[in-house]
């Protein structure tokens, strides 16, 4: 009799054992449970769920614990989302489904040829779709309205990506008096600028500087002009005159008649690139913040 227990006791010893390997609890998530044949399940298919769903899977190499929690986030999404009221149907996957098959221009034959050469099954697929669904809403519903992105900092993102450029420039509106270099003579260069002062304000015009020209220009922004020019376009101010600069043939002086600081071109073209990349940021921190505080509205544990 004690021999029989024995092996009884072997024998069921020896099933246990077995059981373990094939399959145990890796995590439960309130009254979900986790298992290792999930998880070792999920590594074999990896690629195919990266294309299938990278809003969850958006890494090429997971951990197991990383994978694992993967699925716990997945849990925590489901049940926030069912206790705002939302439950994604299975009419709802499947109607995404053949929301794909259509942009795809497969059949649902041709769709389970492909899913079998990346060794991906039906209900898989279909679970996962669901959870890419739940996902999206999530973002939309929950972590998107806790993001608010202002113009500053946008302009503070600029600079530290383009710390040699401004994010900031001036917009002028000038009038130019020009006279050709061949008609100076000693010290005119140097007494340019205070003729044009004290022609603005008595009206007269020495006769050395009779044949100057004048010309209005408006909306002259500092992209794209030379680097003398605009050294000497920043240094004065508004009502004020420019030092002499040398374009071309001519020496230069310029009134300035508004001074406007307006955004960079440069910036201008990089601000919805710039936002953007904030934006995908925020989602994954203010995502991962909300994660690790839902952990700790819910029963979770881990068995590694």
């Amino acid at each position: 009799m004690i021999k029989i227990i024995q092996i009884t006791l072997l024998i069921l010893s020896t099933f246990q054992a077995k059981a373990e390997l094939l399959d145990k609890i890796v995590a439960v998530v309130n009254d979900n449970t986790i298992t290792l044949s999930q998880i070792n399940r999920v590594k074999t298919n990896l690629a195919a769920r990266q294309n299938i769903s990278p809003q969850i899977f958006n890494r090429s190499n997971y951990s197991q614990k990383e994978l694992i929690e993967i699925e716990v986030q997945i849990s925590l999404v489901r049940a926030k989302l069912t206790e705002m009221g939302y439950v994604i149907s299975d009419d709802q996957v499947e109607a995404q489904v053949k929301s794909t098959e259509q942009r795809l221009g497969l059949n649902r034959e041709a769709l389970l040829k492909f899913l079998n050469s990346n060794n991906f099954s039906f209900d898989e697929y279909f679970e996962l779709i669901r959870s890419s669904i739940e996902y999206n809403l999530f973002l939309s519903r929950v972590i998107q309205p806790l993001i608010s992105i202002t113009e500053q900092d946008v302009k503070n993102a600029y600079y530290k990506k383009y710390s040699n450029q401004k994010s900031l420039s001036f917009k002028y509106e000038l009038i130019d008096f020009s006279l050709e270099k061949s008609r100076f003579r000693k010290g005119m260069l140097k007494d340019f600028k205070s003729v044009l002062t004290e022609y603005q304000q008595n009206g007269i015009l020495p006769q050395a500087f009779s044949e100057l020209s004048t010309n209005v220009l408006s909306d002259i922004r500092e992209g794209g002009l030379t680097q003398n020019l605009k050294k000497a376009l920043s240094s004065a101010q508004e009502g004020g005159f420019t030092t002499p600069v040398l374009l071309g043939s001519n020496y230069h002086v310029f009134y300035i008649k508004k001074k406007d600081l307006v955004e960079s071109e440069d910036f201008i073209q990089k601000r919805n690139q710039i936002k953007g990349q904030i934006f995908q940021d925020s989602i994954i921190s203010m995502s991962k913040n909300w994660l690790e505080s839902e952990s700790q509205k819910n029963y979770i544990k881990y068995f590694l």
